[in-house]
């Protein structure tokens, strides 16, 4: 990011001017007066902020290869490597560069000859706010005006899945346009008719139905997640955590073909308005037990599990059935494992790279607390809050600019965050449907087989069964290159989960993430090293 000059005189309060901002943004100013460098980045880290700061130079840019071209050294991060092979970052401030830092969301900095300053401007608000009648028609407002000021004069588009979240942003989009008496608005889907487990087909024709659209398909039956391995490195900067990233990057390419340049994206829906499961553990602190199998029941088909086994945790609010549960677990010596990331294997980190970075420790607190006194206002807080927030949005901004295409995500409207953070459990998990807040507010917007469908769709299967394809190639990688991929992977480990994927109808996402990033990471230190890539385009 270039260094924009003002010769003007200083703002009196200009570490307060990004609370004033309202969208995304990272940018940077250099102060004449004083010769420092003052700098933010928007609340949610949807723009990316990476800097290099020594005793005696600072830079920053919007990307990692800038700092990379300016003489800054490309080693590796243990801590960040670590955090890659274990499948989340730890921190909203490393990357997988050693002398490479990211400004965190929702802070500024300023740099002087002397000093480096770091300080948040904005946090998501405290105050929970009582039941409301009109709480849905609120959200629709923000929601709307979410939507309309990402579609100001650029030629607009958007990606339409079939679910809640994009479905949501498509319908409003479409009627803005309406309204301007513009042409129907470009959607953008992937299909799936060869694979009816993965087919949102009838969602998505739903949706086209009941508005005005002009409507594009990418049939993707037979991607290859690993076919454009190189490029994607390429354009990622490194290896990246994004499992689906290879499906939807082709996407964002077709749409830009078609003439859009801005995309709205669903992004964020389920973080933003939350599903409400603290509801749960909020009923069953309470005694409320019809109203929590009811709930429970809702929200089973979202896991492909049965009321009795969703409700089962939260009888340990039961003393008696708590006591017992403990008892069993001392006597059979078994342990109660927190699966909620299922995707985090801190088993996979070679050994003397564990020992050194202590990930087992760094990756257990920012695994969700699943504690059973936690509220909902409390889980939702730290979902938004979670490390993977910005890092995903990081992905998502390197993917767009290869394709030459803004991504415009309007659940990440701070307006709108502010509100879903505020509302009540019961505005988030209501009469069995989680998200009930922007469900009430899509009535007669949404068709009612999209508004209250109870389940979503799941690229894990579609990820296996690829990779499956690729078992044998990528055990003989390992064979072949271990010795660049040991200091970081438990080869083992690797090989059990690669191992697994040839049957892909029963591997999990204990399996398939694991052995995505053993993939990209090999290819990429393959590469690095000057050596045959072993993945081709």
């Amino acid at each position: 990011m270039p260094i924009k000059h003002y010769a003007t005189k200083p703002l009196k309060y200009k570490n307060l001017c990004p609370s004033f901002i309202l969208g995304d943004f990272s940018f940077l100013v250099f102060d004449t007066r004083d010769h420092s460098v003052f700098g933010a980045r928007d609340q949610f880290g949807v723009r990316p902020f990476y800097y290099y700061a020594a005793h005696d130079r600072f830079v920053a840019a919007s990307t990692i290869g800038a700092l990379l071209q300016s003489n800054v050294s490309d080693a590796i991060d243990d801590h960040g490597m670590a955090d890659f092979v274990a499948g989340a970052f730890s921190d909203t401030c490393i990357t997988l560069y050693r002398d490479i830092k990211r400004l965190p969301p929702g802070h500024w900095i300023r740099v002087d000859a002397r000093h480096l300053r770091m300080e948040p401007y904005w946090a998501l608000p405290e105050a929970e706010r009582e039941a409301r009648h009109d709480q849905a028609e609120e959200f629709q407002h923000i929601f709307e005006q979410a939507v309309q000021c990402r579609m100001t004069g650029a030629t607009s588009g958007s990606l339409l899945s079939g679910g809640l979240d994009s479905s949501s942003i498509a319908m409003v989009a479409q009627r803005c346009l309406t309204e301007r008496q513009s042409a129907p608005l470009p959607s953008f889907s992937m299909t799936f008719h060869a694979t009816p487990k993965w087919n949102e087909g009838a969602f998505i024709h739903a949706v086209l139905n009941a508005g005005q659209f002009m409507p594009h398909f990418l049939p993707s039956d037979d991607h290859d997640p690993l076919s454009a391995m190189a490029t994607m490195l390429t354009e990622q900067e490194g290896p990246f955590l994004a499992y689906n990233h290879s499906v939807s990057r082709r996407l964002y390419r077709f749409a830009r073909q078609t003439g859009v340049d801005t995309l709205l994206d669903g992004h964020g829906g389920d973080e933003v308005v939350s599903h409400g499961f603290g509801r749960l553990n909020e009923l069953a602190m309470d005694r409320r037990w019809l109203r929590l199998w009811r709930e429970a029941g809702g929200i089973a088909p979202l896991f492909g599990m049965s009321t009795r086994k969703v409700i089962s945790p939260y009888l340990d609010h039961v003393r008696t059935i708590r006591r017992a549960r403990a008892s069993w677990r001392r006597m059979t010596g078994s342990i109660q494992h927190n699966t909620a990331l299922g995707e985090l294997s801190t088993s996979l980190v070679a050994p003397d790279l564990a020992r050194r970075t202590d990930v087992e420790e760094r990756q257990q607190k920012i695994q969700p607390n699943r504690s059973a006194y936690q509220t909902e206002r409390e889980r939702h807080r730290e979902v938004l809050s979670s490390p993977h927030q910005p890092y995903a949005f990081e992905i998502l901004d390197r993917a767009a600019v290869a394709a030459n295409i803004s991504l415009l995500f309007p659940f990440y409207d701070r307006r709108l965050v502010e509100l879903c953070v505020s509302l009540p459990s019961s505005a988030k998990l209501a009469d069995g449907y989680s998200r009930a807040i922007l469900r009430g507010a899509m009535k007669n917007i949404l068709p009612e087989a999209v508004r209250l469908r109870r389940d979503k769709f799941d690229f894990t299967g579609q990820l296996a069964t690829g990779l499956s394809r690729h078992v044998d190639y990528l055990l003989n990688a390992i064979g072949r290159r271990g010795d660049i991929l040991a200091p970081y992977v438990d080869l083992d480990v690797a090989r059990a989960s690669i191992q697994r994927l040839k049957h892909p109808q029963s591997a999990g996402t204990a399996q398939v993430f694991p052995a995505w990033r053993v993939a990209t990471l090999l290819h990429w230190l393959d590469t690095s090293a000057g050596q045959p890539k072993i993945m081709g385009e």
